[in-house]
């Protein structure tokens, strides 16, 4: 197996795979770097006649915080219509090839999974949840449209995520359970031994036969046109991104910095405990 910079991929069973991602000192904050590499692993993965099952975690303290924004345009000189457009196709292919692997992959998500985290957890094909993790999109509060909506939308319904999506509100790994979000949750310290047991049980079926099953479910959602409908959100991402709103907030980050423009983000609704 290659070595990555800012991921781990080992055996974690027989024909069980496992994938962590490796930035705990940034809460796993997806950086281009990690992108590629997470792309690499996807393709090392595939090919791979001995692997059937992926499971996909976070080292340290969280599944991941999203995308880093100090390695993206987020903390440049803003928003260039034809440049972010590409940019954010591009993140829909990329979690549309998670998507498309013929191969069964599990999210196991502890602490933080908000904003981008969400798209990865959203399209792998089963979501195991620490009742205490914390799902949410508060990028949404000042930086637009989430690229891919997480699959939020064919996965809890189109009330519940207009909902959460509305006011960048966080919800728990055991809400997300119950609005269908996530498979099952878990207690902390039972996550992964839950998530391997059940991976390697989902391993025993033959690949050909997993394959045929994914392929079927996924067909389900491409019949309710979700890659028309995350090629459609980037869009309106791109539309968002020309806001006065979000342009203000990017001119904060490059004035004040990251940290403190995300902290007068979220200080109004700190009142409300949020």
């Amino acid at each position: 197996m290659a070595q990555y910079e800012t991921l781990i991929y080992e055996q974690a069973a027989d024909k069980v795979m496992r994938l962590t991602l490796n930035r705990p000192e940034r809460l796993n904050a997806m950086s281009l770097e990690l992108l590629a590499e997470f792309d690499q692993v996807m393709d090392e993965f595939e090919n791979d006649a001995g692997a059937s099952v992926l499971i996909i975690r976070g080292a340290g303290r969280a599944f991941s915080a999203g995308y880093d924004l100090e390695d993206t345009q987020f903390s440049g000189s803003g928003f260039r219509v034809a440049t972010d457009r590409r940019a954010m196709h591009r993140l829909a292919t990329h979690w549309l090839r998670l998507f498309d692997l013929p191969k069964p992959t599990i999210a196991q998500v502890h602490g933080y999974c908000v904003a981008g985290a969400t798209e990865l957890a959203g399209h792998c094909d089963i979501a195991f949840a620490a009742h205490d993790a914390i799902f949410g999109n508060p990028a949404g509060r000042v930086l637009g449209i989430l690229p891919t909506m997480g699959m939020w939308p064919a996965l809890m319904g189109p009330r519940r995520t207009k909902e959460y999506f509305f006011t960048g509100d966080t919800f728990s790994g055991k809400q997300a359970e119950q609005w269908g979000l996530v498979n099952r949750a878990f207690p902390p310290a039972q996550l992964e031994a839950a998530t391997l047991e059940y991976a390697s049980r989902a391993a025993m079926v033959p690949l050909e036969l997993l394959s045929l099953h994914k392929a079927a479910v996924n067909r389900y959602l491409e019949v309710m046109s979700i890659r028309a409908a995350e090629q459609s959100a980037c869009d309106l991402d791109v539309i968002a991104h020309q806001t006065e709103a979000v342009r203000n907030w990017v001119k904060l980050c490059r004035e004040k910095g990251l940290r403190e423009a995300l902290e007068e983000r979220d200080r109004p609704f700190k009142k409300f405990g949020l």
